[in-house]
């Protein structure tokens, strides 16, 4: 029996291990307004747009006016999609298991999604914005986190120990690894060919990088400000981070260190993580931890 009981924990100790956990502490999706100067930015007057008890996280704009993100509803976690300018909320998924990293497809005909399965598998999926059946990416991988870089290939935080930056053909299903040690933030960088990835080195030693597919090249950018790694980028090649209860603004062409932007205490919240900025620059989405 107690070979059975140390087997069994084992088992638990090995999933917790290779598994990217996604059920997190509460929190809530603020949008402000996003306003700039000579290359100085504002953010002002939050609005707590999700405003739904549990996990709400991971926003994405699909355009000027609407914007994706995952949100708790009855203990798992779907995808909404909501018009800040209209008002209007749609729950995109509901589904036995759950939905994560909402994001919209190059093709602009899909908003995709990581699907965690009551089994504990992880995959992609690619959801018709106009209804209907997702359609499931193959994969031999679980994935983690991701990001598009043309309509067949995704950048994707592999699962494992330890984790791995692979680029993915969703055509052939082949995985090519970039990198060990991936953070969680993988975009790719507008007005160019290339990707960024948070590159782990040691425990204190975290990189802002870039890697083109074309050339096979990993390029370090910038080094991330201490334990911080929620980062995104703007349609003009500015690069946001939060760092506790502050975000930062870093452009490679123009800054030689990162900048602050705001401070969550200025608008009496608590701590930022997640951050997604509309193609117009006029707004920027900010987690906020409840």
């Amino acid at each position: 029996m107690s070979r059975i009981i140390t087997y069994r924990l084992l088992v638990i100790i090995l999933l917790a291990k290779f598994s990217v956990g996604f059920a997190q502490s509460s929190s809530e999706v603020f949008l402000f307004e996003l306003s700039q100067e000579n290359g100085n930015y504002k953010l002002a007057k939050p609005t707590n747009i999700s405003n739904n008890e549990g996990y709400d996280n991971q926003p994405a704009f699909l355009n000027n006016e609407e914007l994706v993100y995952a949100a708790t509803f009855d203990n798992q976690t779907d995808i909404v999609k909501l018009n800040f300018v209209t008002k209007e909320k749609q729950r995109l998924t509901n589904t036995p298991g759950s939905e994560f990293s909402p994001k919209p497809t190059p093709d602009g005909k899909y908003i995709s999604a990581i699907i965690l399965a009551k089994d504990g598998s992880q995959v992609l999926a690619k959801y018709p914005l106009k209804g209907g059946q997702p359609k499931i990416i193959p994969s031999s991988q679980k994935i983690g986190y991701y990001c598009w870089y043309d309509r067949k290939t995704v950048f994707s935080f592999v699962v494992g120990s330890p984790p791995s930056l692979q680029e993915w053909n969703t055509k052939n299903s082949r995985f090519k690894i970039i990198m060990m040690n991936p953070g969680r933030s993988l975009s790719r960088i507008p007005n160019q060919k290339t990707v960024s990835f948070i590159h782990k080195e040691s425990d204190d030693i975290w990189y802002v990088n870039s890697y083109d597919p074309s050339t096979d090249k990993v390029t370090y950018i910038t080094e991330c400000l201490k334990d911080a790694e929620d980062m995104t980028w703007a349609s003009n090649g500015t690069a946001f981070m939060s760092s506790k209860k502050e975000i930062y603004k870093f452009n490679p062409s123009t800054d030689q260190n990162w900048i602050l932007v705001a401070d969550m205490d200025t608008f009496n919240l608590s701590e930022a993580t997640r951050l997604a900025v509309s193609p117009d620059l006029k707004w920027m989405a900010v987690v906020i931890g409840e």
